[in-house]
């Protein structure tokens, strides 16, 4: 019993600290984000792409941070918000203030990541076109 305590404790303990924005093995700090801009009346799907300014990237390139516009596929607002990046997806190329556009789905852990991405000034305004499979639609 007093095994079983300790760990619940540790548990709740570690979820306080990372509910309060505590830095957690390499994670990115999410406390700082302001997701009150997301209108959940609006969210028509799990997926959705728009545009925006690289903040920063993850020193492993696993999330990136963007500055976007509004991404109507899911209903959220403009906002500056930090995003998993798919296998798919490589962002060795990419560097904090870059414009690019991007492409977003829902996972089942309810966050978002990126599922294609590409640069607007070196490949023009339309290139995430070409990246989006529109079969089906």
């Amino acid at each position: 019993m007093k095994h079983a305590m300790k760990m619940t404790l540790t548990a709740l303990a570690t979820l306080g600290l990372t509910a309060c924005g505590a830095e957690t093995s390499g994670e990115m700090d999410h406390s700082t984000m302001d997701h009150s801009k997301m209108d959940e009346s609006k969210m028509a799907g799990d997926t959705g792409h728009t545009t925006g300014v690289i903040f920063s990237i993850s020193p492993d390139g696993k999330e990136a941070t963007i500055d976007h516009q509004e991404i109507e596929g899911v209903g959220m607002d403009a906002m500056t918000m930090g995003f998993g990046i798919t296998s798919a997806v490589d962002l060795s190329g990419y560097a904090k203030g870059d414009n690019v556009s991007f492409m977003v789905k829902k996972g089942r852990d309810g966050s978002y990541r990126i599922t294609a991405i590409c640069n607007t000034d070196t490949d023009g305004k339309d290139c995430l076109d070409t990246k989006m499979d529109h079969s089906g639609h």
